[in-house]
């Protein structure tokens, strides 16, 4: 019996002690909480919920077009491009010459010729059929397509400066 007594003592002191030592983490907010574990649990049945989420990031691509090559009798030459967005955009038209202005031009050192530019959207999202020089907002979420055709203003005299003359039709694309 006096083994008994011994035991009984034994695991009664060890679990007193034992006792102490959690109370004493889950004070100090280092051991689990009784109530953090139960949390989401009635007499029904327990339940928890794990959040999913997927970002997307914004993405934008716009395809290759062909070189303008103007004529000198002022005929029109066309090339096309899609800008392909999951997002709403801007889509920013501007010429190396000539800005944002109406008034393009193709130069050769000093020497300029008149140029006629237009840009149409030929399908995709909402926004200008016509898009204008600068900011042009657009629906995306699709792939848009777009023509643009360009001339000189007038036939080109046959006394004209011989050489190169260049621009460059730029396309931005902004979120």
């Amino acid at each position: 019996m006096n083994k008994m007594t011994q035991a009984a003592l034994a695991a009664l002191v060890l679990g007193a002690c034992s006792a102490s030592v959690f109370a004493d983490d889950a004070d100090k907010g280092g051991g689990s909480n009784d109530n953090d574990r139960w949390k989401g649990c009635t007499e029904l049945g327990c339940s928890r919920d794990i959040p999913i989420k997927l970002t997307v990031p914004k993405k934008c691509t716009i395809s290759d077009p062909k070189d303008l090559v103007l004529k000198t009798d002022a005929s029109n030459v066309t090339s096309s491009y899609s800008v392909t967005t999951n997002t709403h955009y801007i889509l920013n038209l501007t010429t190396a010459n000539a800005n944002t202005s109406n008034n393009t031009f193709v130069k050769n050192g000093s020497d300029t010729i008149d140029t006629v530019i237009t840009t149409a959207k030929t399908s995709g999202s909402a926004g200008p059929a016509a898009p204008t020089w600068g900011n042009n907002n657009y629906a995306g979420l699709s792939v848009d397509n777009f023509t643009v055709t360009a001339r000189t203003k007038f036939a080109v005299p046959a006394t004209t400066a011989a050489g190169d003359y260049t621009d460059t039709y730029k396309i931005r694309v902004y979120y």
